[in-house]
């Protein structure tokens, strides 16, 4: 009897790391709020503060600058300064990057909104308690491109209203991009998208890690069952 009394502590000590590192994992693989308390160089502090200055419109096309773009914490700390006043302006100019196609051809030539999105997602990413639902309100109402674009800003953002939507987007096989004529393959649809930003979201592990263009449909098809079973 006190032999088996005496393991039932490592039992429960067992148990009880178990339970910590299930708990640390679940709260490792959250998203977290971007960090923009870092004190950088004079050269980048005075960067940020000649942003921060500018009305809203030449502070956003001032943040896709490749010095903002190549550092996220450069980045967070100059959203948080150029529109912790003018929130409002920051989410409506980044909501209205959502409703343009990521690329758009026009004779011949590409043209790119990858930098548009980006800045758009971090500032959504900054002020989530503002952002959020007007992100789910314009999905709802959007078009397959619009809708498309909010499942690519949304994969980092907090909370079960999100979690929700992109889970639900999984059903979505709505076309949201252009035919890319340099590109074999479809292009990519609404549940592609959100099959991406889960992955990613969740850091989920043995599983394709990014569905692309050049997957045949079926295959998609396939990851995305194998993502559901997995949530």
């Amino acid at each position: 009897m006190m032999k088996f009394s005496s393991c039932i502590p490592r039992v429960v000590l067992l148990m009880i790391a178990c339970l910590a590192s299930v708990v640390t994992t679940t709260k490792a693989s959250e998203p977290q709020d971007p960090d923009t308390g870092r004190i950088f160089d004079k050269k980048t502090e005075d960067m940020i503060n000649k942003t921060s200055s500018l009305d809203s419109e030449n502070a956003f096309e001032s943040l896709k600058e490749v010095d903002f773009i190549v550092a996220e914490d450069r980045l967070s700390k100059a959203i948080k300064k150029s529109f912790s006043h003018r929130r409002n302006d920051g989410i409506e100019l980044s909501l209205a990057k959502l409703s343009l196609p990521e690329r758009v051809f026009v004779d011949g030539t590409v043209i790119h909104r990858t930098k548009d999105l980006y800045v758009g997602k971090k500032i959504f990413e900054a002020f989530q308690e503002e952002s959020i639902p007007r992100l789910l309100n314009l999905y709802e109402r959007g078009d397959s491109t619009t809708r498309g674009n909010v499942v690519r800003v949304s994969g980092n953002l907090a909370g079960t209203a999100v979690t929700e939507l992109l889970i639900n987007a999984l059903d979505d096989k709505t076309f949201c991009e252009l035919e890319d004529p340099e590109v074999d393959g479809s292009p990519l649809r609404i549940c592609d998208l959100a099959y991406n930003q889960l992955v990613l979201r969740y850091r989920i592990q043995n599983v394709l890690r990014t569905i692309g263009p050049t997957h045949r449909l079926e295959n998609r098809d396939y990851h995305i069952s194998v993502l559901r079973g997995r949530l």
